[in-house]
């Protein structure tokens, strides 16, 4: 021990040394400076239209962000504190506010973010890398967090990144996490309570550029929860100029899971699957002027427990691609097939899209857009468990998303979105899967400000 105590008292007098040996720097520290943030409302209408029922709430809420500059071009740090108030909220809805208010469905405030971030100085030509310690926006690997709600979700740990020649990499370790709905940080845990100690997310990607505009693009991810879960993903992009300045972009993805210790219990084996998941996606999109097109296709194989019962207790639960990594926790589950308020990642199903956007800029309402997708989930299996006879079900779902930017009107920072989905299913299927159907409306108006 004693041999160790010179050393790090050796590494603190060169740490603070640094503004003493480059004050020029530490001016940048104080003058690079920045605090911004955001004020939103947001409004959600979730209604299970099987049973009658609502969530859902009105809410308005604040984002404060700061943080320094870089510190003899090394270090910086910075935070977030967040604040949600309830404007409003029915009645009926209880205490479901769809993860826009706390477990009691008032508002909350919480510190989201502190953090330290080194980053290798700029001196490095070509490299670039930083390792980013405390609490944070992290989303590394298959590890990520919500910003769909009043306040987004965060994660404690270390996050790290290294870039160069078109080459890029993550990595995080994250122990503790704070969803968005929830004040203060926590545990991971699985869906009976336990604690799961960790959390690693890891990425990597590599784009080659070719001839004629075109570029090839690979990534790897995963995302591993300690005796929980092991989760993979491959990914690869092409993209190519056709006529006019339009682009295609063909896309393939994978996704495989598999269950890596006892955390993995009897909640996940039954309710998604039992030991392990896979889901292929073929994408498309073609960007044309105003247009954006989009196709896409998915497959899912999920597999549960032998003795898995749905709620309903006449069928045997149909699997799930279970993307998280503990229950109070956020994975990455980014296929195009994945909608509004159906994922389209049901055991055997088929998945289809198609969809279309279009700008208004063209015709000179600025900052307009306005989508329409439809997808289609068949080849389920509805299994009685009494007789052992099988349904053969589906379901589809419309989605509309509106979007609008007040920048022509002065209003910089000004957004407005809205979002509509419309999901419709088999009855047998929803015994199964225990999937109502649903129409959600939701709206988001946010300010983006710098101080």
């Amino acid at each position: 021990m004693s041999s160790l105590k010179p050393s790090l008292l050796s590494c603190a007098v060169a740490f603070f040394s640094l503004p003493v040996l480059a004050s020029d720097s530490y001016d940048s520290f104080i003058s690079d400076a920045k605090v911004d943030g955001k004020v939103q409302t947001v409004f959600f209408n979730d209604e299970n239209t099987t049973d009658n029922k609502t969530k859902g709430a009105w809410t308005g809420a604040i984002w404060l962000n700061a943080q320094t500059g870089y510190l003899a071009d090394f270090m910086s740090v910075g935070g977030s504190a967040y604040r949600v108030a309830k404007l409003d909220m029915k009645d009926s809805n209880g205490i479901h506010s769809s993860g826009l208010l706390n477990a009691s469905a008032e508002g909350f405030g919480k510190l989201g973010q502190i953090w330290a971030d080194f980053k290798l100085p700029e001196s490095y030509d070509g490299v670039s890398a930083n390792i980013k310690i405390g609490r944070q926006l992290v989303e590394t690997g298959l590890v990520t967090i919500s910003g769909s709600r009043s306040v987004p979700s965060a994660w404690q740990g270390v996050d790290a990144s290294v870039e160069m020649d078109g080459f890029k990499g993550k990595i995080a370790w994250l122990n503790e996490v704070s969803k968005r709905s929830q004040s203060g940080f926590h545990h991971i845990v699985n869906e009976e309570g336990k604690k799961i100690d960790w959390v690693i997310g890891m990425q990597l990607g590599y784009t080659f550029e070719l001839a004629n505009q075109r570029s090839l693009e690979f990534q790897y991810r995963n995302g591993l929860a300690d005796n929980y879960l092991n989760a993979h993903n491959g990914n690869v992009w092409f993209k190519m100029p056709l006529y006019n300045g339009s682009e295609l972009t063909l896309g393939g993805m994978y996704f495989y899971a598999k269950q890596d210790g006892d955390l993995w219990g009897t909640i996940e084996r039954t309710g998604s699957f039992d030991n392990k998941a896979e889901s292929g996606n073929l994408n498309a999109t073609l960007n044309n002027g105003p247009w954006t097109f989009n196709a896409a296709f998915n497959y899912t194989k999920a597999n549960t427990a032998p003795t898995a019962k749905a709620d309903d207790g006449t069928y045997h639960t149909i699997g799930y691609y279970n993307y998280g990594f503990g229950e109070n926790t956020q994975g990455v589950w980014d296929v195009p097939t994945s909608a509004i308020v159906s994922d389209f990642n049901f055991n055997k199903e088929k998945a289809w899209l198609i969809g279309a956007e279009y700008d208004f800029s063209s015709v000179g309402i600025e900052g307009l857009s306005l989508g329409y997708t439809f997808f289609y989930g068949s080849g389920m299996k509805a299994k009685e468990f009494a007789t052992g006879h099988e349904h053969d079900v589906a379901e589809h779902e419309h989605d509309l998303t509106m979007k609008y930017n007040f920048s022509q009107w002065g209003m910089k920072g000004l957004q407005f979105k809205l979002q509509y989905g419309y999901y419709r299913n088999d009855e047998a299927f929803r015994k199964a899967a225990g999937q109502s159907e649903a129409e959600n409306l939701r709206a988001w108006l946010s300010y983006n400000f710098t101080i």
